[in-house]
């Protein structure tokens, strides 16, 4: 991949990070997913399991911004069936896209759920809920606005 190519890339994450509430929801479910994956200690493949789970959901998501802004642009104001269809289709691989990751985190981490009680009588875990909690207030502030350069 060339530099500006990767340059590019990143800067498509941020700027969706910044502009769909949708993906911060994502990561924040998704950071309490590999919090608790961390804390129980799963064995590699469980984890290979969730982490690809995550990485499918989120690209999802881009794909799906992608789709929404380049409809958004090419029908400006008006609304046409064909338009609506694609932004349907994009919104419903997301959603099947975090259907199976929810299958996958189930199956993943139900049986260990039960066992997780004893770690509630832990400081570490009111650590792990202290940085949890931070990091889903930073997901969820507000988007700072901007000006965009138009050159």
């Amino acid at each position: 991949m060339r530099p500006d190519a990767f340059r590019y890339a990143v800067r498509g994450i941020a700027l969706t990070f910044a502009a769909e509430a949708n993906l911060r929801v994502h990561l924040a479910v998704a950071e309490a997913v590999l919090y608790v994956a961390a804390v129980e200690g799963l064995p590699r493949i469980e984890w290979a399991a969730l982490i690809l789970a995550i990485a499918l959901v989120l690209a999802i998501e881009l794909v799906n911004t992608a789709i929404e802004r380049a409809v958004d642009l090419t029908v400006g104001q008006r609304m046409h069936p064909l338009a609506a269809a694609a932004k349907d289709a994009a919104a419903g691989a997301v959603l099947l896209a975090a259907a199976g990751a929810a299958a996958v985190g189930f199956v993943v981490l139900w049986p260990r759920l039960g066992r997780l009680q004893h770690i509630f009588a832990s400081a570490p875990l009111a650590l792990g809920l202290v940085v949890l909690a931070l990091a889903v207030f930073l997901t969820f502030r507000p988007p700072v606005r901007r000006a965009v350069d138009r050159s």
